[in-house]
């Protein structure tokens, strides 16, 4: 019983003070291994429920490797387009972009009214609206 306590406790505090890291220099993306560190504003990761980390240079990839690893993520961390900070990648609000390192790409925001600004006349995505299918009409260019 006590042990069940304190795995229960280490998994509570290890999620609990959980942070993003800085990718080493010449780190590169899980999904198409690009060099992470290109557009620092636009590298983001995902930290895996044994504790390592992936690293893309674009919140689409980072995304994409998400909803197909699902299983083995516990975290995804984004940087807000505008101040730079790492932010949950599950909280962040999303706005196509044509210049990212990928083309088309997303620029994650930490606040709704940042996002809807910069978006102007475009839409802006909650992290639970996007899937494969929709990074794949992006990456066509149909998403805008």
């Amino acid at each position: 019983m006590f042990r069940t306590f304190l795995a229960v406790l280490m998994l509570f505090f290890s999620y609990s003070f959980s942070q993003p890291i800085e990718p080493q220099k010449g780190e590169r993306c899980v999904i198409c291994g690009m060099d992470v560190n290109t557009d620092p504003k636009f590298t983001s990761q995902v930290k895996l429920k044994d504790s390592r980390y992936k690293f893309s240079e674009s919140g689409k990839h980072i995304i994409a490797y998400y909803l197909n690893n699902k299983e083995k993520v516990a975290e995804i961390w984004v940087k807000d387009y505008k101040t730079g900070k790492w932010i949950d990648g599950r909280k962040a609000y999303y706005v196509v972009i044509n210049d990212g390192p990928m083309g088309k790409d997303l620029a994650p925001f930490s606040n709704k009214l940042d996002a809807i600004k910069f978006a102007g006349k475009n839409k802006v995505y909650e992290f639970k609206n996007i899937n494969l299918e929709f990074l794949e009409h992006l990456d066509m260019g149909h998403i805008h």
